[in-house]
């Protein structure tokens, strides 16, 4: 019985104590329940030394919280919110919290007279602006709570005192830029090694809702990779929500500028998750580091507009060519490619969007031109200069400049010095048409030489 006894007591408490956690927690909603008022109204618990106003603070306590703990201040009506003001009558407070409101400011540092707070929540409003070294004579503060703010970027030197132990900030639309680095900073006493809820914080747009951390650990990867060219680099996607432990499952789009840098070769080395490479207005001829070089594996865009490429020969049958999404060789040397195997490529290659062939000295002759002039029709939606696919210019030339897309076969074959009414080819056809006139009327007269004589053909009747 009194081991029950015991039992039902210790429930009783666990009881309690949760109630009053949640009520403690909770107290604005509870209070919002009782009231719709607007103007300002302020409940004192005797047993807890807490006082819980709504939509500001009575007057009468400015001056006369000697003996508040603790203090919430719930659904804060003004935007503005003064601490030199609002909290010298509070010495013996220990415990803040502004819950929800039109709280946007907070205008001047804490008095020396709220030196012995220790627990400080600004939660649930429209934060996002506060003055230099608010918390400066809080000497004693350890916990720090700006969860489900506004703010868009944390001024580390504002906000870190030598007696915080932990600080929370998910829930605000933070930034994720290089300026965001000091999230990474584990050093002990470090602003970056008291944040306590790492894991929940995201990104704001461009990157909406990924993972924070992760997102600037991959940008302060990418500068110093970045260091090692002489490009520039920008981290352009991260797509993945992640969470703990997600680093593999995000998929990450870095861009590299390299255009007119004087390059005479492609870049031997490129960041981790390269995927857009920019090497237009310079001097390369070689694509080889496409099919030996891994650093180009994740690289789907490349741009080589205006340089000296000549072939494309190197990337016949590779497995860059299979699976790239835009490949931009505008204004380059190339005469002519291997048409069978880009075609062939361009059939097993699933991603490709966008292949720019322009402003090239493209030859045209009756060998190269039909089967290039096919692909050009076949894949029209994938050539997005198909305009600019031009033959070279040439002096003399019908065909000099012409978009080859739509040049007739006549056009292609027939050279401007030939006589296109007398083609050999016209000519072979006529000798060909003779000679099948020829045997037919033979066959003809050796049948009715038969009919009438009886004798057999002279060729049949040699044959054995």
């Amino acid at each position: 019985m009194g081991i029950k006894f015991n039992y039902f007591v210790l429930a009783l408490f666990t009881l309690a104590n949760a109630l009053h956690s949640s009520t403690k927690e909770g107290c604005c909603d509870l209070r919002q329940r009782r009231s719709n008022t607007t103007s300002a109204a302020c409940d004192f618990m005797e047993h807890d030394r807490r006082l819980v106003c709504f939509y500001g603070l009575d007057d009468k306590w400015k001056s006369g919280g000697e003996n508040v703990k603790t203090l919430v201040l719930c659904y804060w009506s003004l935007e503005a919110f003064d601490p030199q003001q609002t909290l010298r009558g509070f010495p013996s407070l220990r415990r803040l919290v502004i819950a929800n409101g039109n709280l946007t400011t907070v205008t001047s540092a804490f008095p020396p007279e709220a030196r012995s707070i220790e627990d400080l929540a600004i939660t649930g409003t429209n934060l996002r602006h506060l003055p230099d070294q608010p918390f400066a004579n809080l000497l004693k503060l350890k916990s720090l709570d700006l969860r489900n703010n506004t703010f868009a970027e944390i001024k580390v030197a504002a906000l870190n005192t030598p007696s915080l132990h932990h600080a929370y900030l998910s829930g605000n639309p933070l930034e994720c830029t290089e300026s965001t680095r000091w999230i990474l900073d584990q050093e002990k006493g470090s602003f970056g090694d008291k944040i306590a809820d790492k894991d929940n914080l995201r990104c704001t747009a461009p990157y909406e809702g990924r993972p924070l951390v992760q997102v600037v650990e991959i940008i302060n990867t990418l500068k110093d990779e970045c260091k090692r060219t002489v490009c520039d680099c920008e981290l352009v996607y991260v797509l993945g929500q992640g969470g703990r432990h997600i680093q593999r499952q995000l998929m990450v789009f870095a861009s590299l500028n390299c255009s007119h840098r004087g390059l005479t070769e492609m870049p031997s080395f490129l960041p981790g998750n390269t995927t857009t490479l920019r090497l237009t207005g310079n001097k390369i001829q070689d694509l080889t580091p496409l099919t030996t070089n891994p650093a180009y594996k994740g690289v789907i865009d490349l741009y080589l507009d205006d340089n000296l490429v000549e072939s494309i020969v190197q990337l016949e049958g590779s497995s860059w060519v299979d699976r790239f999404r835009l490949l931009s060789l505008r204004g380059n040397k190339l005469t002519d490619l291997p048409t069978y195997a880009l075609e062939n490529a361009l059939l097993h290659n699933g991603n490709a969007v966008s292949l720019y062939l322009g402003n090239n000295p493209w030859r045209c002759d009756c060998l190269f031109t039909p089967g290039f002039q096919d692909l050009l029709i076949r894949y029209t939606n994938l050539v997005k200069d198909v305009n600019d696919v031009r033959c070279t210019l040439t002096n003399g030339d019908e065909n000099s400049g012409k978009t080859i897309r739509d040049l007739t076969r006549t056009e292609i074959c027939v050279s401007s010095d030939e006589d296109p009414l007398l083609h050999p080819l016209d000519v072979l056809n006529i000798i060909l048409a003779l000679l099948i006139f020829l045997i037919i009327g033979k066959l003809l007269y050796d049948y009715w030489s038969f009919r009438k004589t009886g004798k057999l053909p002279w060729i049949v009747a040699k044959i054995p």
